[in-house]
């Protein structure tokens, strides 16, 4: 599993080189000032989130092979999460929001995914908060 260590490090190269372009590559205009483009960066999220998905479904199948207790436990824990993600975005409203030119947001699929991926940032962020706070107060007893 040594290959591991270096996959992390060419994804944390690749995320440095993205971050930096929002300083060092040429800013765009856009309503009279000057702005960062963030495309890159944002195009280099959306593959770590499709990887870290494509990893999340292969992951059972794997499992499945070497040991299946563990696939099952697996399955289960990705029908979870498609249960909260599902309920995440039915949660999710279409409602216009308006913009700094004056306009309103419209496009209903890009309302209800930043919804949903908000929604869901909420529920993960307690989460782990809470996972923090019961583990230091079971340690604190021990």
């Amino acid at each position: 599993m040594k290959w591991i260590k270096y996959v992390e490090y060419a994804l944390f190269a690749i995320t440095i080189v993205c971050f930096a372009s929002l300083f060092f590559l040429p800013q765009v205009q856009h309503m009279g000032d000057l702005h960062a483009n963030p495309d890159m960066i944002m195009w280099w999220m959306y593959g770590i989130v499709i990887i870290g998905i494509i990893a999340a479904l292969i992951s059972p199948i794997k499992n499945l092979f070497t040991t299946p207790k563990a696939a099952v436990k697996a399955l289960v824990g990705l029908v979870v999460a498609a249960a909260v993600i599902g309920g995440c975005y039915a949660l999710s409203s279409a409602t216009p929001v308006p913009n700094s030119a004056g306009g309103f947001f419209e496009n209903v699929f890009d309302l209800r995914f930043t919804d949903t991926m908000l929604y869901l940032t909420y529920l993960v962020g307690g989460i782990s908060i809470l996972a923090i706070l019961v583990g230091e107060i079971r340690n604190a007893i021990k």
